[in-house]
Order: structure tokens, then sequence, then C-alpha cells
């Protein structure tokens, strides 16, 4: 077994965090929740991220909102590393999530919006001791902090082309980060050692447009569509690697240091060049259609239907080694970017709102959140790990210069390595007046899947947890 991909796997070197699915939590005062079934409403300042056209029909000249949430995330990693023996990844923040201001401008409504659509830090510090599926560990020791962030912020537009139809638009700037650090040390029963330190970060920024449309037929019904694509402008990524361990070999210390321009290191004394580094984030297309009834007063529910398209993106991915005639070597993988590999996704979600009194209001919701991964087979995933271990190649061409190998993309270290279906409810109240209003919603999801984390075993039972508290504020003049 290479020990230097099993240490990997303790290193960890993702650069994404929870985009294995395309809802990451929900924005403004009413969305949290309607489980963020508000296409066909936003009438307040989050209608600038949902359907900008919904600002058209707020029934205030001023409107400012600001929304803060508690977000606690637990991924458990059933028996990866033996009967028994599993492993988990804990978040917990607090963040001011939401904040957005809209004003009259003649027929027009304004808006200036920002969202923390995500900001997650995984801090542990574990000792796995006698790892039942890696016999010749003694113990691993992790110390591991990862953080993402991605903030997005720009102005919105409205207007009533008639008093039943509107269009809006929202530009939002977006500001994608990462941030890893992670040292590691394994012991094995042999009294030999293997550590390892790895730092890597990545920023990438953008252009985020959405167009919507909003048509009420009847004061009761009402009708809503908006589309969204991301789009990447530029990025930096900087990724530093170092192993070394006590066992008596010229590759015994490995040294990597990669830019999205450059990308090399040394094996030993062998100098190595890979590929250049990935810098960018999925530029998906993200189309929402919904409808409201309302049948009185007091009583409103809502529904969507939000469709993600799914991503794929192709660069150059390769190494090479250069130790003098037979000893220089090429290798060749396909060209996808495994890190911007997403699939297509349709999820659907409701929510109901009820006035007991005339400003005390009840939210309930529900929702689902589909993985944009690709669900392997156990028996697929198995075949995959053994081929892995054993790291065949196909051999382009031999001679005295040197060696081409091609490595098929399926037997590459998968990155895209969760596949969970989530289910998901919220329910909160809201105390509202004439000039401000107060509100508090908690957000479940859940699910029970797969994932691969060691690229040499097969894939294991994966269950993901979380819970949301959202606190939320408004203020409203006329």
């Amino acid at each position: 077994m290479n020990k230097i991909c099993i240490l990997l796997f303790f290193i960890s070197i993702k650069i994404f965090s929870d985009t294995f699915h395309n809802v990451n939590g929900f924005f403004g005062e009413k969305a949290p929740g309607l489980s963020g079934a508000y296409t066909a409403v936003s009438d307040d300042p989050a209608g600038a991220y949902y359907n900008p056209a919904g600002l058209a029909f707020t029934y205030d000249n001023s409107i400012s909102l600001s929304a803060s949430n508690i977000t606690k995330i637990h991924k458990g990693y059933l028996n990866a590393l033996g009967p028994g023996q599993g492993y988990q990844r804990d978040s917990q923040n607090y963040i001011p999530n939401f904040f957005g201001v809209v004003k009259e401008y003649k027929t027009y409504r304004v808006a200036f919006s920002i969202l923390n659509t995500l900001n997650e830090t995984f801090t542990r510090n574990d000792q796995i001791v006698n790892p039942v599926y890696f016999p010749r560990f003694a113990s691993a020791r992790i110390n591991n902090t990862e953080s993402y962030n991605q903030v997005q912020t720009g102005v919105s537009i409205a207007k009533s082309i008639t008093d039943k139809f509107s269009v809006g638009a929202t530009l939002y700037y977006t500001y994608d980060t990462t941030n890893i650090t992670n040292a590691n040390l394994i012991q094995f029963t042999n009294l030999q050692f293997q550590s390892g330190v790895v730092t890597d970060r990545r920023d990438t920024r953008g252009f985020l447009p959405i167009l919507g449309i909003m048509y009420m037929p009847t004061t009761k019904i009402s009708l809503g569509l908006s589309i969204r694509r991301q789009f990447v402008t530029s990025g930096n990524r900087l990724f530093n690697l170092f192993t070394t361990s006590s066992f008596s070999n010229s590759n015994r210390i490995l040294l990597q240091e990669g830019t999205d321009e450059a990308n090399g290191g040394r094996l030993g004394s062998t100098p190595i060049i890979y590929s250049p580094l990935n810098n960018r984030i999925p530029e998906t297309t993200d189309v929402r259609a919904g409808f409201a009834v309302f049948p009185s007063k007091r009583l409103m529910a809502s529904f969507d239907t939000i469709y993600t398209s799914g991503f794929n993106r192709k660069q150059n991915q390769y190494e090479m080694r250069f130790g003098g005639g037979a000893r220089n070597y090429l290798l060749l993988q396909d060209s996808e970017v495994q890190e911007l590999k997403l699939y297509s996704t349709t999820n659907f979600a409701f929510g109901t709102e009820y006035y007991l009194t005339d400003n005390f209001a009840l939210r309930l919701g529900g929702f689902t959140n589909n993985a944009n991964t690709r669900n392997v087979p156990w028996h697929e995933s198995a075949t995959l790990a053994y081929l892995r271990e054993n790291r065949p190649l196909e051999t382009i061409s031999k001679n005295a210069d040197g060696q081409i190998d091609y490595k098929l993309g399926s037997l590459r270290t998968p990155v895209r390595n969760e596949y969970v279906n989530l289910i998901g409810g919220s329910f909160g109240f809201a105390w509202a007046t004439s000039k401000t209003s107060f509100g508090v919603t908690i957000v479940k999801e859940y699910g029970r899947g797969s994932s691969q984390i060691i690229e040499t075993s097969p894939i294991q039972t994966m269950v993901y947890d979380s819970t949301a508290l959202y606190v939320i504020v408004s203020s409203k003049s006329n």
C-alpha cells in the first residue's frame, strides 16, 4: 500500500465545503420559515436573491432587514477505519448571513443586499489508535482546520409593468475563499513513522446575475420565475505540501508547492512538475419556478421547484518526473477537473404562513436537498479501490529516453466523494407591527448515504445532520 497516498487521506486536501448540495442556507425574513419556497412571494429585501421581480410588490417605501444564524453541521463516516471505528467532522458557526435594504425611487424599487451564503469552519484534533482496516498503523494524530466562506453583495432593481406583472434584476459580486491547514503524524507497528503538513488557500471572484418575473392573475394567486448563473472572472490558489518518513529509501521526502499558474516539487532527489491547480468554482445555472396562494388575509402557502444544472470543466492533467535517461517519466490523465464536476439536481420546497393574531405569525415548511454527485454502487467502489491500490497504468511508450503512461480517470483519487440526499424542515414564528418585525426560525436537515473518503477502501455509510437557528429583525417606513 502506498503510504503517502494513505497519509493524504488524513491530510484532507479538498478545497470546497458542502458543494455536494446546491441548497446552502436560506436568507431573509420569511424565506427560512418557508423552507426557501419564496420565488412567488419575494416581497421583502430577500427577494433580491430569490426573485428580484417580487421587490416591485413591497408595500412600504423603505424596508431594512438583518438576519443572523447559528449553524451546527455533523458529518459521520461510519466504519471508515474499521468495524465500529468511524470518523466525523463537525462545524459550528454564528454568522450575520443577510442584510438588505429596499427603497422606492419613482416607479422603481431599488435594493442593496449582502449575503453570506457559505461560512463553515471545521477544527479537529484526533488520535486514532489501531485502525482495523490499516493493520500496519499503530496510531494516527490529526490536527486539522478548514475554513470556507462565500460572500455575495450587489444591487437590484424592479418595476411593475402592470398591476399584475413585474420584472426585476439583481447583480451580485461573488467572493469565495477556502483555507486549509493540516498537520499529521502516523506511527507504524514496526516503530517507523510518517508525517505531513499541508496548507491550501483559494480565493475566487465572479458575478452572479439574477433575472426574475412575477405575475399575479388574481389577488389570491402569484406565479414567479427566476434564473441565475455564476460567472467566474478571476481566482488564485496557493498549495504547499511536505511529507517525510523514517523509512530508509530515496523517496521518503515529498515536497510540493503549487499555484493556478505553476505546480511542482521534489520526490527524494527527483524533480516533479504537476499540472496547474484549479482556482475556480462551478459555474452553474439555477432556475426557480414557484407559485403562492393566499386563501385569506391570515393564510399563505407557497411552493417552489429548483433546478440546478450540472457543470464540467477540462484542463490538462499531467505529472512529469526528471531523472535522466530511462528515469524520465510522464504520466497523462483525463482532462476533467474533478473538483468542479457537478451533476444536475431538481429540488422542491413548500411553506405556509398563518397569522394567529394580527401581529403573531407561525411559519412551517419542508424541502429536499439532493446531492449533486454520482451515486457509486458498492461493488464499483470496491473494484476501483482495488485498482487504485495496485495502480495499473497503460504504457504508451517506453525506451531509453523515458516512459509515458496514461491513468484512467476513474483511478484518480476521488474528491467528489459524498452522495447523501437530504430532507429538511423549518419552523418559525414572527412578531410584526406596522414599523418593525422580529422572527426566529429553526431549520433541520438530515440524510443518510455513502462516501468514499479513502481511495483504497470501498464506500462506507455516511450520515449528515444539520441544525440552523435564524434570528431576523426588520424595520419599515411608509
